[in-house]
């Protein structure tokens, strides 16, 4: 599950801020980073070992707008429940983009996959100081998330396959090529 681009879920990289570091700073980053990692495997919440990597960031003279921005979106997905939505004809329980609220979403079975995901980008974390890899974990599991949370959305897909292939497209709009 680790392969998409992390760039896209964050330009503010703890191994370039690590190159970037003096000698002398290296030693406190680590130490930083390591200790913000063992609450991370225990909680599965990126957050803290994120502010500490956008802290280090700009000490090592990264561009404080990717900062900002990393911080507003982590904000931004750790607040999904308490946004207003649109209104919708189907009541959607909406699942907040952190790695505690996703785990809690997902059944067992999903929990224990979770867990060795997590436990690997921790791991690669640790050895490349790129927190990045965790997140892209919470978002991959975001979406089962969502539909274990919304399981009436599933018994609505699953009537609407059902027709579909029963032959029946009368809820499908048709294209009359305007």
């Amino acid at each position: 599950m680790l392969e998409k681009n992390l760039d896209e879920l964050s330009r503010v990289d703890g191994r370039w801020a690590f190159g970037a570091l003096g000698a002398d700073q290296r030693g406190a980053f680590v130490g930083d980073f390591t200790f913000a990692l063992v609450g991370v495997r225990r909680t599965y919440e990126v957050e803290p070992l994120a502010e500490v990597v956008r802290t280090w960031w700009l000490v090592a003279g990264g561009a404080a707008d990717a900062a900002d921005a990393e911080c507003h979106r982590s904000r931004r997905d750790a607040t999904i429940t308490r946004r207003p939505h649109p209104p919708q004809q189907d009541p959607t329980r909406w699942v907040d983009r952190t790695g505690p609220a996703v785990y809690t979403a997902l059944d067992a079975d999903e929990r224990a996959k979770f867990e060795l995901d997590f436990a690997g980008a921790a791991d690669l974390a640790e050895q490349t100081y790129d927190h990045r890899h965790l997140l892209h974990v919470v978002h991959a599991w975001w979406t089962p998330a969502c539909r274990n949370a919304n399981p009436e959305h599933l018994a609505i897909d699953a009537d609407l396959v059902r027709r579909i292939e029963s032959g029946d497209t009368s809820m499908l709009i048709s294209d009359d090529g305007e």
